[in-house]
């Protein structure tokens, strides 16, 4: 029995030691299950343990020296006057002078114990030493202890009764080596203590970890730093140790929160040598020195902070996390961080150390939750708002995708809790949420902002409002936002005029000074104006607007210029008026292209304005250049190609230079650029050699004199002057790039030779978008056959309508008819959202073969890739160096592919198609089905009355089941805007079919586009030319009038239908006065308004002013038409590449 309360006892004490409960009323329990204080855990040990007094002493003077260590605080981990937001040691495990004296005594008595290879004593007097503030005999002593580090010097053998291996194992010699902490204990005594802890191992670590964290401190008290570095991280092996060992021990029969409070003594002091060695790390060396000791350190603390509660040494844990999350920040920022703001340093493969960042984030945002609450009046919650600031910044590091902002979304709705009308958090969520697509959400808190600030400042609250910069910076990027989405809509004025608020109230806190703030708020002005000329609609303000605009451009450009600003200005100069000036547009073009090759929306305007100058091979090659920069970059992000995951983004190739330009080898995956003598990096993968960060760069983390840690805003980028695109509007501006490479190349080679690239085109889209499951589109993908609702196949009207856009002598450029603004297809701007992209089926217009889909094989692919010209000849010298550059995509010439969309049409047959018309049997048999408003919906009731196999087969005793009717109108899915913008393609393809007098083929496209997006009135009006091609007027007109119904301003139905009335059988037949009138009218409004540099729209009010005999207003109408017509580019700029960025 004696020898069972020997081992109890033992446990009991031991236990006590290591779970570090220095004030507790009961830190043990007697056998019989009641508890017992310290004196009586001593005094039961001292009885039933015979020849271990010494191990009793030292247990109970460590006890009450720990208890003056604390006695001034209600913290049971803090040990002394700890600050845990100060870097610098302090006075922690330090006695005040007041309790010295008090402490002296258990020194003394410690100091008589005469016992040899007793470590655990000389451990002990270094504590006190350390305590009294005598560091350097706190050093005598520690080094009386030969093996330090070594635990099992000082802690008990192994016996081969006990049976547990899971226990914790200390590494070093396992030679037996005699020891007072001796005694033999078995597994099942003392039941809930982990058998690490009853033979004393695990108190032997904590007396090395304690004793190795004592050395280090000293060392930095005697002004030692890389002495204590050195002693800090000597007890790495015991770090380890405790990581693998501890979750092994405990997981199978303890709770998670026994990882913590069994061994809170060990975890006090591993915290605080992990949080000294980082403290020192980051001030007094790089983050790439010491074989990255720092990074290692990192990875031990998040590791051990998993056993610890929330309420854990929560100063330490923040001041660690903010170090960590600005290391990797700082680590893996490059120049490009800092030179060029606005390109965006997108990769569909997220780096590997966004995870441990958001990772170590979220722990961080636990502990904030329990060491902060909500303010109160007067107060602000500063720690959560640097961490908001320390999130953006990470994103930022990341690459600023717009596809990946969500995650620090919630970061910020999560900071508002915790926080009271934080002006910061409100900046921050308004450019986040403007690029995650919410715009109104955006609209309102960016009003919230401006209210915040502005009544902060009013009170003079002293650092209760934000910067000056920073208010500039939200307001002009508030107003830009504003004017994007005023375009966007129909009922946008409002928000113009908001917008031109915004700037106003920039404007009174804007440094006249600060050049580029200058020239920023300038251009915000310009795009204001430039938005209210289009989207007011008013004639007599228009031109003025327009010249307030190109003058806040000018003003841009010659203070600050920017990619941006000269994108603008080539905008601004080529638009009809008085100021239009297309020589000057090109050159302000290839500006913007100089300075950011990698945006395709420059190329895309340059290629325009080439056109409209009819320079056709220029813009050919600038637009292919374009396209190349595209499928480079989709190539680069490529999730199927390894080998650029890995090393692409490792490696950056210069190109040779020509005449001051970097130019981009298109064979890589990377770009340097080289403008006025500053160079520009992408961001790239850290090498392979080096998983935290690029190598030969030496950057420390802070300075060697800070105390604190600087704030997290001065980690944050400069406001870009716009948004990087997310993957919905990269697809957005790639699409329209193609778009205008087809109605250019049709313009050159004509309808023929553009028939064949519509395949190429329909491909790319499959190749972008994925197959439909993979990206789970709601793209149908079961066959479905229809039958031709209308009569059968007519012989079409000359080949001049056909093959003509239009009737007029002005449009003289092809598929521009087809445009908006000139008589066909009417693209309307989409900016894409955020929602997941659905997948393209590409099929035929109009097959034969239900089953039919375009083959494409790898080699087709390739093929695809590769047929792109780059002849051009003359663009400049800058711009010409950079397309000569691409000498490794070769020089040969688009060729017509074979294969035609109209394989398989029966001229005279029915149509025929597989996507988009009607599955009659599918409705026959009860499938919910929603009729395309294109086909006879009245056809199809009635053949559902007239079929007699509609009837389900009747089963008694059931009763016969009612025929489920087919509703008049069902409410339509809402288009995405991915539909959309198909929709748009597919009624581009149908133009060029019936240019091309494949009438057939060209229905088939409009029913295609129909399916996709039935609001979209380029459908009705690709619908209504169709019909006219078939000289079936009456259809033709109701077409026109439901696109106009759908959009009453829309400029091409408006013309045709126009076209229509004017029209007559013969040239000896008149016109209704009537209808003369209905066209000056409607004419009248649209030139007016949103028709107002469309040349076919005044050449027809030109018409009908002549039948009504108002000669001047005729001759002026056509002088207008001339003008417009005479710098014309292949597409309307606004609807290719936008308004504004």
């Amino acid at each position: 029995m004696a020898h069972a309360k020997d081992k109890y006892y033992w446990a009991q004490l031991r236990a006590a030691l290591t779970s570090g409960q220095w004030s507790s009323p009961s830190p043990g329990t007697a056998q019989n299950g009641s508890p017992l204080s310290w004196f009586h855990v001593l005094r039961k040990f001292n009885k039933h343990c015979k020849g271990f007094q010494d191990v009793a002493e030292v247990a109970s003077q460590t006890q009450a020296l720990f208890l003056l260590l604390g006695a001034d605080t209600e913290d049971v981990d803090q040990l002394g006057l700890e600050d845990g937001d100060e870097l610098v040691l302090a006075d922690e495990c330090l006695l005040p002078p007041e309790r010295i004296e008090e402490a002296r005594g258990g020194y003394e008595i410690l100091r008589s114990l005469n016992s040899e290879n007793f470590d655990s004593l000389q451990l002990a007097l270094a504590l006190y030493a350390y305590a009294f503030g005598q560091f350097s005999e706190c050093l005598a002593y520690l080094l009386k202890v030969p093996k330090l580090l070594e635990t099992q010097s000082h802690t008990p053998p192994f016996f081969t009764t006990r049976s547990d291996n899971s226990a914790l194992q200390v590494p070093g010699s396992s030679a037996e080596t005699s020891s007072s902490w001796t005694g033999s204990f078995v597994s099942a005594d003392s039941p809930g203590l982990t058998a690490d802890i009853k033979d004393g191992r695990a108190w032997a670590i904590i007396e090395s970890i304690r004793s190795t964290c004592l050395q280090g401190m000293c060392c930095e008290k005697l002004s030692q730093p890389q002495k204590a570095i050195q002693a800090y991280s000597s007890a790495l092996p015991l770090l380890s140790s405790i990581e693998s060992e501890i979750p092994r021990t405990l997981v199978a029969t303890h709770s998670s929160s026994a990882s913590f409070d069994n061994y809170r003594e060990l975890w006090r002091w591993a915290e605080r040598l992990m949080f000294r060695t980082v403290s020192l790390l980051s001030r007094f060396c790089c983050l790439d020195e010491n074989d990255g000791l720092i990074w290692t350190m990192f990875t031990h603390y998040h590791a051990c902070s998993a056993h610890w509660p929330a309420t854990f040494r929560t100063g330490h844990r923040s001041t660690v996390a903010v170090l960590h999350l600005r290391a990797l920040i700082i680590q893996h920022q490059t120049s490009l961080t800092t030179a060029n703001p606005n390109s965006p340093l997108q990769s569909v493969k997220p780096h590997q150390w966004i995870s441990t960042a958001r990772s170590v984030m979220h722990e961080y945002r636990t502990v904030l939750e329990t060491c902060t609450t909500f303010p109160k009046a007067g107060e602000r919650n500063v720690k959560v708002e640097d961490f908001v600031d320390l999130c953006v910044a990470v994103w930022e590091t990341n690459g600023a995708i717009a596809d990946r902002v969500r995650w620090v979304l919630d970061m910020l709705w999560w900071a508002t809790r915790l926080t009271f009308n934080s002006y910061r958090i409100y900046r921050h969520m308004t450019r986040l949420l403007s690029i995650s697509g919410d715009t109104e959400l955006a609209k309102r808190t960016l009003r919230l902002y401006v209210q915040v600030v502005s009544k902060a400042r009013e009170a003079g609250v002293e650092n209760d409002f934000d910067t000056d910069r920073h208010w500039v910076e939200t307001l002009i990027n508030g107003a830009r936002m504003l004017c994007r989405l005023s375009i966007s809509r129909q009922d946008g004025i409002d928000d113009a005029k908001e917008a031109g608020d915004m700037i106003e109230k920039a404007k009174t806190r804007l440094d006249e000074d600060d050049k580029e703030m200058v020239a920023r708020v300038a251009l915000a002005e310009g795009v204001y104006y430039t938005t209210l000329a289009i989207i007011e609609q008013e004639s007599y303000t228009r031109q003025a607007r327009l010249s307030r605009a190109l003058a806040a451009y000018l003003k841009s450009v010659t203070t600050y210029p920017t990619p941006a600003a000269h994108h603008q200005l080539a905008i601004a100069l080529s638009l009809p008026g008085s100021s239009q000036n297309v020589d000057e547009a090109i050159v302000s073009a290839r500006a913007a292209v100089e300075a950011d090759a990698d945006e395709i929306r420059h190329w895309h305007l340059l290629g325009l304005l080439l056109s409209a100058n009819g320079e056709w091979e220029k813009a050919t090659g600038v637009l292919e250049v374009s396209a190349d920069i595209d499928e480079s970059k989709q190539d680069a992000e490529s999730p199927a190609r390894p080998d650029v995951e890995n090393t692409a983004g490792d490696i950056v190739v210069k190109a040779p230079m020509a005449d001051g330009i970097q130019t981009k080898d298109f064979e890589l995956n990377q770009q340097v650029t080289q403008v006025n003598g500053h160079s520009k990096l992408p961001v790239s993968h850290p090498p392979l050699h080096n998983t935290h960060g690029l190598a030969s760069e030496h950057k420390r983390l802070l300075d060697p004199h800070a105390t604190t840690i600087p704030p997290s805003a001065t980690l944050l980028r400069p406001l870009p002057d716009h948004p990087s695109p997310s993957s919905c509007d990269a697809f957005d501006y790639a699409l329209q790039l193609r778009m205008t490479q087809m109605a250019l190349a049709e313009h050159i080679e004509g309808p023929e030779g553009a028939e064949g690239r519509w395949v190429g085109v329909f491909g790319w889209i499959a190749e972008r978008k994925g197959s439909p499951s993979i990206s789970g589109s709601m793209t149908e993908t079961q066959p479905r056959s229809s039958m031709d609702t209308g009569t059968g196949g007519r012989t079409t009207q000359t080949p001049s309508v056909l093959h003509q856009p239009s009737q007029d002598p002005l449009n003289e450029k092809g598929p521009g008819a087809d445009q908006h603004g000139s008589l066909g297809l009417s693209l309307g701007q989409q900016d894409l959202s955020i929602s997941e992209l659905p997948p393209i089926t590409v099929t035929p217009a109009t097959p034969a073969d239900p089953h039919r889909r375009f083959p494409f094989s790898m080699d087709e692919k390739e093929s695809l890739k590769n047929k792109r010209s780059s002849s051009v000849d003359g663009t400049g010298k800058k711009v010409q160096q950079m397309l000569k550059a691409r000498v490794h995509k070769g020089q040969e010439r688009i060729t017509t592919i074979s294969r035609k969309l109209g394989h398989g049409v029966v001229r005279n047959g029915y149509l025929k198609r597989t996507n988009s018309a009607p599955d009659f049997h599918a409705v026959l048999q009860n499938h919910n089905y929603q009729a395309s408003s294109i086909h006879s919906r009245r056809r199809l009731r009635s053949l559902i009355r007239n079929n007699p196999a509609t009837a389900p087969v009747e089963s008694p005793p059931a009763p016969l089941p009612p025929l489920p009717p087919v509703p008049e109108e069902m409410p339509p899915l809402h288009a995405t805007k991915d539909d959309k913008l198909i929709s748009n393609l597919w009624a581009m393809s149908a133009a060029t079919f019936r240019r091309l007098g494949k009438i057939e083929q060209a229905k088939g496209a409009i029913q295609e586009a129909e399916v996709k997006d039935s609001e979209n009135p380029a459908v009705w009006v690709q619908l209504g030319l169709y019909y006219m091609a078939l000289d079936r007027k009456r259809e033709a007109l109701e077409a026109f009038q439901k696109a106009l119904f759908i959009s009453p301003d829309d400029v091409a139905a408006s013309v045709h239908l126009c076209r229509i009335h004017l029209s007559t059988k013969s040239s000896t037949d008149t016109v209704d006065s009537d209808k003369v009138d209905l066209v000056a009218g409607l004419l009248g409004h649209v030139t007016r308004g949103p028709g107002w540099d469309v040349p076919e729209a005044w050449y027809y009010l030109a018409k009908a002013y002549g039948l009504q005999g108002r000669k001047d207003k005729e001759r002026e109408s056509l002088a207008t038409a001339l003008t417009l017509s005479d710098h014309r580019s292949i597409r309307d700029i606004g609807r290719a590449v936008g308004w504004c960025l």
